[in-house]
């Protein structure tokens, strides 16, 4: 399994939309329709990044990297934010999560060497992607926000150079 990401503009939907998750996740995960129309209408133009995750010349999943004014208001100055991040449920349990949380540490080590930390939330009830984040290198700092499903854990990796 080899993984790579490509940046994606705040009008590439068209390049996602076929994405599907599996029905229980959708509880925790923003459409990407809504994801796609955030980032065309957000005062923070520049400071929120969407990728996809490519496998062998195929999109297999997306995310968004956020920092600077379009951190949420739970997220230390220093960090970035990862956010929606979804693997096609077809190609879910062959590491793609993972290989995606470490080329977005690499992505951010490499292009925001002042970034120490990559954060995110993740609700209290999804357990398949606490798992994943858990396993990725994340640690669960013992704060909780209270986002639009819930209440969120909040994690964080630390980055340094090779992610």
């Amino acid at each position: 399994m080899r993984a790579a990401l490509k940046s994606l503009s705040r009008f590439d939907y068209a390049v996602v939309a076929h994405l599907k998750i599996e029905p229980e996740q959708e509880d925790f995960v923003d459409s990407l329709e809504l994801v796609f129309s955030e980032l065309q209408n957000n005062s923070w133009a520049g400071l929120a990044h969407a990728f996809s995750i490519v496998a062998t010349d195929e999109i297999v999943g997306f995310f968004v990297l956020r920092e600077g004014a379009a951190l949420p208001e739970w997220a230390l100055p220093n960090a970035m934010t990862l956010h929606s991040l979804c693997v096609d449920r077809a190609c879910q349990g062959n590491g793609y999560g993972r290989a995606a949380i470490k080329l977005a540490a690499r992505w951010v080590a490499t292009n925001r060497p002042s970034v120490n930390s990559l954060m995110l939330g993740v609700n209290v009830r999804n357990e398949t992607a606490r798992a994943v984040y858990l396993k990725s290198g994340f640690r669960d700092t013992g704060a909780t926000h209270f986002g639009p499903s819930g209440p969120q854990n909040i994690l964080e990796r630390k980055i340094g150079l090779g992610g």
